[in-house]
């Protein structure tokens, strides 16, 4: 009886847990955006005419687009990083950047002549291929980043994620020199029966919460980076580094 009544209760907890998260999901997939943004089109919208899932997060910066651009064209593993919440992305995928174990602090020259057709590591042995890039106005590479100048010398920032799930959509992207667990699951997706289904399920109950607080982490970092190269010098002191 009292194991009964235990499973109960933790069955109830969790009924719980899983009604809060579908009422907060919502709200987390537009995450700091105004008005019509969360659906209006945007570029990069037609690389997947009919999505199973998008997200779509923005933030106000103090900087002018010009200000911002650089920050975004350099980002990706092994470049700039995704100046978001670095032990993470080491602990994961080994993670290592320009500047070594942490996001990029700094502008780098060398890193900002990208062009369509590029490709920009994700981490895991995934890459993003570059589909549009129009320099201070959106890239579109993996996701949408799309900048807008607001009055003020100020930038909205809107990024975008479409596609037909997180883990499908990585294994698309492996690469043929990627770690044996990511073909493992590029396998696991093309061989085995229900595969595809189980990922998504996987995706919307933890992938979609994780890449909402990567992408919080990322948003935060490119403001407080651009905000801090607002005066057109050296970057301010970036917070604490991990």
């Amino acid at each position: 009886m009292a194991n009964r009544t235990k499973l109960l209760v933790m069955g109830g907890v969790v009924a719980v847990k899983v009604a809060a998260y579908l009422v907060w999901r919502p709200v987390m997939l537009r995450w700091g955006t105004q008005g019509e943004e969360a659906v209006e089109p945007l570029p990069g919208d037609d690389q997947v005419p009919r999505p199973a899932f998008q997200s779509t997060r923005a933030i106000t910066i103090d900087a002018p687009p010009e200000s911002v651009w650089p920050w975004i064209v350099q980002m990706g593993i092994y470049r700039a990083g995704f100046y978001t919440h670095d032990r993470v992305e080491r602990a994961m995928f080994h993670a290592r950047y320009v500047e070594g174990k942490h996001s990029a602090t700094r502008i780098h020259p060398e890193l900002q002549d990208l062009k369509v057709g590029e490709l920009v590591p994700y981490g895991g042995g995934v890459n993003a291929t570059v589909a549009e890039i129009e320099p201070n106005r959106h890239l579109v590479a993996g996701e949408a980043f799309v900048l807008r100048p607001l009055p003020g010398n100020r930038t909205r920032l809107i990024v975008r994620c479409r596609g037909m799930g997180y883990i499908s959509g990585a294994a698309q992207g492996a690469a043929a020199d990627a770690p044996v667990l990511t073909k493992a699951v590029v396998f696991a997706l093309h061989r085995v029966p229900g595969a595809l289904l189980l990922a998504r399920g996987i995706d919307f109950f933890v992938a979609d919460p994780f890449h909402h607080y990567m992408e919080v982490g990322m948003l935060r970092g490119i403001k407080e980076r651009a905000e801090g190269t607002n005066d057109g010098g050296q970057p301010a002191v970036v917070g604490p580094l991990p």
